[in-house]
């Protein structure tokens, strides 16, 4: 056996290598893993407490109290929660009986908050609406026109009358007609 082989016929060389190897992979999945765990889901619990007159008014308000706490504590991390479950417990009862202190506990599934939506794509309809006025008429084809924009583009946001263009008006004033165009931005 040569002066630096291992047993088995290993090299040093070899063996550290493959603990080199073996220690970035390490590395690795552990930063891809604290990527994934900063977004994973996390039980959150707060407290509060609150008095009222009566036991059912206390009650309700500690558990108020303590879900308001989670909503903050959620906020201030990015994060909303859901599948909130509250309780509360008598703590105090006045001695002449004039009211109820309960603290209140809630829990719930916070994550982070989704991204907002962005209005990114620009849409356009044109809509005929008719009435017996001018305004309805234009009212009317408006709405058929937002309402295209908002089946083509999910959600949308900054809608704009574009144009309005005479189509008829029947002679004694009674029925107009006029195309609307409605420009807005939306998610699709």
């Amino acid at each position: 056996m040569a002066q630096h082989d291992e047993p088995y016929g290993r090299s040093r060389r070899g063996s550290l290598a493959g603990r080199l190897l073996m220690l970035v992979a390490l590395v690795a999945t552990g930063i891809g893993l604290d990527a994934a765990a900063a977004h994973a889901d996390t039980w959150r619990t707060a407290t509060g407490s609150a008095w009222g007159q009566t036991q059912a008014s206390a009650s309700a308000a500690a558990q108020t109290s303590a879900r308001t706490a989670l909503t903050q504590t959620a906020a201030q991390l990015g994060e909303v929660c859901t599948d909130v479950t509250s309780s509360a417990t008598l703590a105090y009862t006045v001695p002449s009986g004039g009211g109820y202190v309960y603290n209140g506990t809630a829990t719930g599934l916070c994550a982070p908050a989704p991204p907002p939506p962005s209005y990114t794509v620009p849409r356009t309809a044109t809509a005929r609406g008719q009435a017996s006025t001018y305004s309805v008429a234009v009212q009317n084809g408006g709405a058929a026109a937002r309402a295209s924009v908002l089946a083509a583009g999910g959600d949308c946001t900054g809608f704009q009358t574009t144009g309005v263009t005479y189509v008829y008006a029947a002679p004694d004033g009674s029925w107009y007609i006029y195309d609307v165009t409605v420009s807005a931005l939306c998610v699709h």
